[in-house]
């Protein structure tokens, strides 16, 4: 199977009809006629065989020339910015799974991807979910999901190279999971002042800096933090009481464990193939936040670097030493309404701006995930190209994740004999799978079913 030009190449999942039924033609989009196979994220003229992830199938009929059924795919050659949204159950966690799938090194050869330049993935799990990517779905309580892969052509399967991070205090479900540990160094000034609740021009905010400053990059720890707060020779005319409140807050945060001097070096992480997962629903909003912030900083600075040393070999025709990391990377984040929120305050806001404005150079791409889309950074949602809309059923949630579809929006439809006209009452219909995929190559967004996860699911509703 895989793509492919060949009609009897198709996937098993043979769609014959829908309820769905656009009263709008779709009047430009990658379409392979031959095979019939639909590529999102990719321009018409950018070539159709390599680097494609499968997503499923079309389930919209459409007047004109329909497209019922089609195979969908997924570019990543070009770095992208992916906006994924609906309500809780809709299949958000179903897409970030697919994603990575298709992105990761699976155990087994798949039809789901062709040709994929390995790149390195990193997962901001916020509910700790994500480890089943480790495992073939099996057992009784994933037969429903063997049996859809079964109608679909499709095999279990698992990643072949895939660590799982957890904090100190975080309780491990394989036993293989690895420590998640910050370098202090790697916490710039102001996100210091921030997780202690300290202005960063107050007497503690100044205390803050000097000892920052001291200790360099030096692979420092939160005790060698106090142990020069203690001893009141920087900044020793700062009040006692002053110094104090930094003593206690310190103090408590070295006590979880999440801050050690020889912590998460994000480098040795970038290997292609593999899929790195942050399980951090233990953690507090603003240290899921701070994690998120590090992540996307370091694979800025790292990736840029390599780009940048790449171009200067090529350039001056002569080896490149960082030769043996991924040309891409992609950072995936759930619950992006709490990592990086539209109001109030936020460790990985400015990180994650400058990651989506200046990384395309970097072959840096980012998917996040909400079930609020009105609660999201509007700076950080400015760069959208894809968008995965799924049920949402608050008016100003599907306003705002209607304003971020980098195409136009189905305005009319006619579903179970009754003409809807709003986007919202149509998207409202939707069923868990279901999603619009839109991107900038599409005259409008597109209906389409999401394929199973081969691998095995953990987002499913508890009995």
């Amino acid at each position: 199977m895989a793509f492919s030009t060949k009609l009897t190449d198709r996937f098993g999942k043979n769609i014959e009809q829908s309820p769905y039924v656009a009263l709008e033609p779709i009047v430009k989009c990658n379409f392979v006629q031959k095979g019939r196979n639909l590529i999102f994220g990719r321009q018409a003229d950018g070539g159709t065989e390599s680097d494609l992830i499968y997503l499923g199938k079309v389930f919209e009929t459409a007047t004109g020339s329909s497209m019922l059924g089609t195979d969908a795919w997924l570019d990543t050659r070009f770095p992208h910015v992916i906006y994924i949204t609906g309500t809780r159950g809709s299949g958000k966690s179903m897409d970030l799974g697919v994603l990575i799938e298709g992105l990761a090194t699976l155990k087994s050869a798949s039809p789901i991807k062709t040709d994929i330049t390995p790149v390195a993935t990193f997962l901001i799990d916020t509910q700790s979910q994500f480890w089943t990517l480790k495992y073939a779905p099996k057992g009784s309580g994933e037969s429903e999901q063997v049996e859809q892969l079964r109608d679909w052509g499709l095999a279990p399967n698992q990643l072949a190279d895939a660590d799982v991070f957890i904090p100190p205090a975080t309780q491990g479900v394989m036993g293989d999971e690895k420590s998640l540990r910050i370098r202090p160094r790697d916490v710039l000034h102001e996100e210091w002042c921030d997780l202690l609740d300290q202005d960063v021009y107050s007497p503690q905010g100044h205390l803050l800096a000097e000892i920052l400053e001291k200790l360099g990059q030096t692979d420092f720890s939160i005790e060698d933090m106090l142990t020069r707060l203690r001893e009141g020779r920087i900044a020793a005319s700062v009040a006692e009481s002053s110094r104090n409140v930094l003593i206690y807050r310190l103090s408590d945060y070295a006590r979880t464990g999440l801050f050690h001097p020889s912590g998460l070096d994000i480098s040795k992480l970038l290997s292609p193939g593999r899929c790195n997962i942050f399980m951090l629903r233990d953690l507090r909003d603003d240290d899921k936040a701070l994690v998120s912030a590090i992540l996307a900083r370091q694979l800025f600075l790292v990736m840029g670097r390599h780009h940048q040393a790449r171009r200067l070999s090529n350039f001056f025709d002569r080896p490149n030493e960082t030769q043996a990391l991924p040309s891409r990377v992609w950072l995936l984040i759930d619950e992006a309404h709490v990592i990086c929120p539209n109001t109030g305050k936020s460790l990985a806001r400015e990180a994650l701006v400058e990651y989506v404005k200046r990384g395309r150079d970097a072959g840096l791409s980012l998917v996040l995930a909400t079930q609020q889309p009105s609660a999201v950074d509007d700076r950080v949602l400015s760069q959208v190209n894809i968008s995965f809309s799924h049920r949402l059923t608050f008016q100003s949630d599907i306003n705002a994740a209607e304003a971020r579809i980098p195409t136009k929006t189905l305005s009319s439809l006619r579903y179970g004999g009754s003409k809807l006209s709003d986007f919202g009452d149509v998207i409202r219909t939707l069923d868990a799978g279901y999603l619009f995929v839109g991107d900038h190559a599409t005259s409008r967004a597109i209906l389409i079913q999401m394929r199973p996860r081969i691998t095995a699911h953990g987002g499913t509703s508890p009995l």
